[in-house]
């Protein structure tokens, strides 16, 4: 079984995390018992794996990661035009391709993408302010390559679990525990001992789009969401356009709390009989409930609690297996998180958060699996871990403080730019609700394109 053993190299974050304990990537189950639907580890560990590339940077970039004992490193396979030995370039590709909608038959082909994970694109113009610019000489055909040679697997990236649906996964497990004895809730002694401040570990996802190839990442969506997915590399790549929701002070979005730098670094925690609530702040706020044995009313677009509108980060019921807090999250409003892929008004969750404890029994943290179902998007169920050290108690330290994002940068011309106060500038304003940040690049830089015509849903609207 994989194990962790990349350590934290910034001594300041270091002494913020405290002393992490060696793990596995997988979390215990009840009596040892293995799960129907939990818990199972995830093979390879993708700690072992090597960033693709073509990045580099010093800072938040590489804070995180391997690299952070020396961050100042550029990771790429060739730079500035130039192709890594041993590789047979594609005639066309992302990076000198005038429409990629007539591209489709390459995406598939790591080469179209010149071996470049997600991430290192939506930042070879220098996208973040400590990022290496590997666009080249003359962008951007002399866009820089990762390492063809490097990849995460697929399998291990799709859900292994035997369900098509959230639902189906979420009446498996209670079924599991209620055989099993430990369906209930727990004491107010365990209750309260989840009460605390958590920080998410630095350890590697494959959602953090650093280690995968972006033709593997495309091999998880419909053909849908794989167009929408290389129309924003194609734009990070051609027009520096990062038109990233948080930018504009945008809802961060559902599946953005899994970010690398976004959503729930720290989080804060509170339980009681009939109702957790995790809640963490960064350019947004991120404030979700669980609600203890209440039902999804199933008429409707999705199953929700409230009313047939979607949430920006859905609903969520849910149930305690012991001391593991088990919930499924539905009702979401499709959306994206920058750099990664976008997600319709179909995905729906399970989630199970279960306590690490050390030697005498005390929690030092959670481990968090997350499997995702969204059949408009995604051709298979896929899963993603987490883990968080325990950090403070609510008691102690600062409060919670609530996020408020104000607005400075406006897409003009099609990208973000900085207006200061007192300046006047035209703009257009997009549907929030039919994808805004494509609006802007489909206005502004893809007029000639033969551009195919997507299904008006209007995200479920």
């Amino acid at each position: 079984m994989a194990r962790f053993k990349h350590w934290l190299g910034s001594a300041g974050l270091a002494a913020l995390l405290g002393a992490m304990p060696m793990v596995a990537l997988a979390q215990d189950n009840p009596e040892g018992r293995e799960s129907i639907g939990r818990g199972w580890p995830v093979s390879p560990d993708p700690n072992d794996f090597e960033y693709v590339g073509a990045q580099g940077g010093v800072g938040i970039f590489f804070q995180s990661s391997r690299y952070a004992p020396d961050p100042q490193i550029e990771i790429a396979a060739a730079t500035n035009g130039a192709v890594p030995e041993g590789i047979a370039p594609l005639e066309r590709d992302i990076f000198n391709s005038d429409d990629f909608y007539l591209d489709r038959e390459l995406w598939s082909d790591p080469r179209y993408f010149r071996c470049n994970a997600g991430l290192p694109l939506e930042n070879m113009w220098g996208g973040l302010a400590d990022q290496y610019v590997l666009i080249g000489d003359t962008p951007p055909e002399t866009g820089a390559w990762g390492h063809c040679d490097r990849d995460y697997p697929r399998e291990s990236i799709v859900s292994p679990y035997g369900f098509s649906t959230a639902r189906e996964h979420f009446e498996a497990l209670r079924d599991e525990a209620a055989a099993r004895g430990t369906l209930g809730t727990p004491s107010a002694e365990d209750l309260e001992e989840w009460h605390a401040y958590y920080v998410r570990r630095p350890l590697e996802t494959w959602f953090y789009m650093r280690i995968n190839q972006i033709s593997t990442i495309l091999s998880l969506l419909t053909p849908q969401y794989q167009q929408r997915a290389v129309q924003e590399f194609y734009h990070y790549v051609h027009n520096s356009a990062w038109n990233w929701p948080g930018t504009y002070c945008w809802p961060e979005g559902f599946m953005r709390r899994n970010a690398l730098f976004g959503g729930e670094s720290n989080i804060q925690i509170i339980t009681t009989p009939n109702l957790v609530q995790f809640a963490s702040a960064g350019v947004d706020n991120t404030i979700y409930q669980v609600h203890l044995d209440r039902e999804f009313n199933l008429e409707g677009a999705t199953p929700r609690l409230g009313e047939d509108v979607p949430r920006w980060l859905g609903e969520s019921v849910g149930f305690w297996d012991g001391d593991a807090l088990i919930f499924w999250t539905s009702n979401v409003q499709g959306w994206t998180s920058h750099g990664v892929i976008e997600f319709s008004n179909a995905i729906q969750s399970i989630e199970i958060v279960s306590p690490e404890r050390n030697e005498d029994g005390q929690m030092t943290g959670l481990m968090h699996e997350l499997i995702f179902y969204d059949a408009q998007a995604f051709v298979e169920p896929l899963r993603l871990y987490r883990e968080y050290t325990r950090q403070r108690e609510v008691t102690e330290g600062n409060p919670f403080v609530i996020s408020q994002c104000l607005q400075s940068q406006f897409p003009v011309d099609g990208r973000p730019s900085l207006i200061t106060a007192g300046e006047s500038i035209e703009i257009v304003v997009p549907d929030y609700f039919n994808r805004p940040w494509a609006q802007i690049w489909e206005r502004f830089f893809e007029d000639g394109m033969e551009r195919p015509r997507e299904n008006s849903d209007l995200f479920g609207f």
